[in-house]
């Protein structure tokens, strides 16, 4: 399945699979150390070492799936009009007046707390392909929210 990524995205992906690769090369010794001693069927420091070995081989594996097949979007080259993936879009809420900034990213990417919705939430189908002045509205868990896209711009 293809990952649609913005290069910030890759670039993350990347230092994750760096790290892991660093951690999976300390495991494996810390699995011959614990091998070294004695019985593995009653060697819990052994079993524990394979067991995080393992954790991080299977992470390893799924970072080199995205990456095989990953599409990278730069959000420069897509029609700066429109609330794209990578765009930092400022909305007002309709219902209170409060002024909020999100920036849509792809699920991979998404960090709610840090205002990086993924365009595959109910708010992120809402902005998605937005105009600036349009107004939108959000299917959410609590009910509907309507928003005013007030500005859409690159994110640095």
């Amino acid at each position: 399945m293809t990952t649609f990524l913005t290069p910030a995205g890759v670039a993350k992906l990347e230092a994750e699979l760096k790290a892991l690769a660093q951690q999976k090369r300390q495991l494996s010794k810390e699995v011959e150390i614990a091998r070294a001693h004695g019985d593995l069927r009653e060697n819990g420091e052994y079993h524990a070492a394979k067991e995080r070995l393992t954790q991080v081989m299977g992470k390893i594996g799924q970072i080199q799936m995205k990456l095989a097949d990953v599409r990278v979007v730069d959000p420069s080259q897509l029609d700066s009009d429109l609330a794209t993936l990578g765009k930092k879009v400022t909305v007002k809420d309709l219902s209170s007046g409060k002024k909020e900034v999100y920036v849509l990213a792809s699920p991979d990417e998404a960090d709610p707390g840090a205002g990086r919705i993924s365009v595959a939430s109910p708010m992120g189908k809402a902005f998605l392909g937005a105009k600036a002045k349009q107004k939108v509205t959000a299917q959410l868990p609590g009910g509907a929210f309507s928003y005013q896209i007030l500005s859409i711009e690159a994110d640095e």
